[in-house]
């Protein structure tokens, strides 16, 4: 057994926990613990147990994409045994807890936003896959939207994950034109947590066909779409 827990552990791996007292360490325990029981259950989990949950050692980190944020797939592992829970679904917490506090995604790593957004089209029923997080040429995620009368179309995304002052600026829209191109794809889209300069905004009006952009403004509204899908999905089982 410790054999096989030396293993997981070099295969996910996990960032150290902060730094906590004793009570906190098994508040936080205890938070993780009923928010098992409440995903189990089909109940809604509070902010609190969110946090507790992402932080504990049910869910496995480091599995690359897509089974990290794929429904259906095992995503927890019970303290002190490799046997696998398949009861509960993350993907449909983290888009519940972004609705309630969409901020945060300014706050989540950019690998996490990239999996995030490419969560987001999933769940717009484009077929997803995201590049390498380094070396990507500017692609983060390439989006193939089925279409059986015209044939599939080919969307590049890239991912910024700014600060709310920090506009997306004309270079970054020049350079996905021209990767657009490059790729032969039918459209480039940027997607990010601000917002985009006006220079930027007279680059697309020029080739509304080629790009679309994705401000903080819309990505909050597309969370909340599915987290409401989500919940009426919920309601009618």
């Amino acid at each position: 057994m410790a054999r096989k827990k030396r293993k997981f552990n070099q295969r996910f791996h996990r960032t150290p926990p902060r730094l906590r007292t004793a009570a906190q360490a098994f508040d936080m325990i205890e938070l993780s613990e009923s928010a098992m029981r409440k995903l189990a259950l089909g109940e809604d989990l509070t902010d609190a147990e969110v946090t507790a949950l992402f932080e504990s050692d049910y869910v496995k980190e480091g599995s690359p994409y897509p089974e990290f944020l794929s429904a259906g797939t095992p995503l927890y592992e019970a303290p002190g045994s490799l046997s696998l829970i398949q009861l509960v679904d993350v993907e449909r917490e983290m888009f519940a807890y972004l609705a309630r506090h969409p901020e945060q995604m300014r706050l989540i790593t950019p690998r996490r936003f990239e999996e995030l957004v490419a969560a987001i089209f999933r769940n717009n029923g484009f077929e997803v896959t995201l590049t390498p997080e380094t070396r990507d040429g500017g692609i983060d995620i390439f989006a193939v939207q089925k279409n059986v009368f015209g044939g599939d179309l080919l969307h590049l995304i890239e991912c910024k994950r700014y600060a709310a002052n920090n506009k997306v600026g004309i270079g970054v829209v020049q350079r996905m034109a021209g990767v657009v191109d490059q790729h032969r794809a039918n459209r480039g889209i940027i997607v990010t947590t601000s917002s985009f300069t006006d220079a930027a905004e007279d680059v697309r009006r020029t080739m509304p066909h080629k790009l679309a952009f994705g401000p903080y403004i819309d990505l909050s509204q597309w969370v909340v779409e599915i987290h409401q899908r989500n919940q009426a999905k919920k309601s009618n089982t």
